[in-house]
């Protein structure tokens, strides 16, 4: 995807939301610990897309707080 469709999409969520991207990733993916599918359908965009940002934003699972059993 070229930096132009990227940029459009980030605007496109931005109008839906209110709120960065890279806030509502972190609020969805660490602390809600949604999937990237689920994200993914919430911002009606492509699960890829998800990922990209992800790596983008640095990120990660292991940002992610451990579950208790």
């Amino acid at each position: 995807m070229d930096d132009g469709r990227k940029s459009h999409a980030k605007e496109l969520v931005r109008e839906r939301t209110g709120r960065e991207v890279p806030d509502l990733l972190r609020e969805l993916y660490v602390d809600r610990r949604h999937t990237q599918a689920e994200i993914a359908r919430a911002l009606d965009v492509h699960r890829m897309t998800i990922v990209l940002w992800l790596q983008e934003y640095g990120i990660t699972r292991s940002d992610r707080p451990e579950v208790a059993l």
